[in-house]
């Protein structure tokens, strides 16, 4: 999965000038209800982003000019990610940010949202399908995966992703089967990874979302 699938168009985006200045920044971001927006300089290049708390200190609490222009207070200068960037990449980049910009060619064309982003692992879980959530461990952290697809072979698996990535003593997996099933059917595919050597640590019945 690429960000070109998930981000925001530009279109769609609110947006500042690097040469505006510090009170018609805060005038605007406050009209606009976001805490923070990106910036781009009249040629559309990324600049930075601007946060709304940056822009109340300079002016309340460092009593500073409101005709001074913004670029002082911009932060995340060089964070950002491109159309073609993997979703994984997303993930470690937006983690301390409330958005991530997508840039091409120095200009800024989009942005990824925290939204997107955990609609995304929203789906992993089913809960876009809905279906059965099943979270489990063995301790042969080696060779997990392929034994698993092999005991759950002829199961509709929706969605997969696993925890503890990097040990080699025990190792969790989520995976999300298919909605449908009785009780009968979900005890007996206990059953069937227990005695795959799976240790069955939860299960969810995830509704479809609507």
């Amino acid at each position: 999965m690429f960000v070109r699938d998930l981000y925001l168009d530009i279109q769609n985006v609110v947006t500042v000038k690097n040469d505006q200045s510090v009170a018609e920044v805060l005038d605007f971001i406050k009209e606009s209800g976001y805490r923070c927006i990106p910036v781009i300089d009249n040629d559309g290049l990324y600049k930075g982003m601007i946060y709304k708390v940056h822009l109340m200190e300079d002016l309340y609490e460092n009593d500073g000019d409101r005709d001074a222009n913004i670029d002082h207070l911009l932060e995340h200068k060089d964070i950002f990610i491109a159309q073609q960037s993997s979703f994984l990449n997303a993930l470690v980049e937006i983690k301390a940010l409330p958005f991530v910009s997508v840039v091409e060619n120095g200009k800024l064309i989009g942005i990824l949202t925290h939204n997107k982003v955990e609609s995304v692992l929203g789906d992993a879980f089913g809960l876009t399908t809905g279906g059965i959530n099943i979270t489990l461990s063995s301790i042969e952290a080696k060779g997990m995966i392929e034994k698993l697809t092999k005991t759950l072979r002829g199961e509709n698996i929706e969605g997969m992703f696993t925890l503890d990535n990097g040990s080699v003593i025990a190792r969790r997996v989520v995976i999300t089967l298919e909605n449908g099933k009785t009780e009968d059917d979900i005890t007996r595919l206990k059953e069937k990874l227990e005695k795959g050597g799976f240790r069955i640590l939860h299960i969810d019945h995830i509704e479809k979302s609507e």
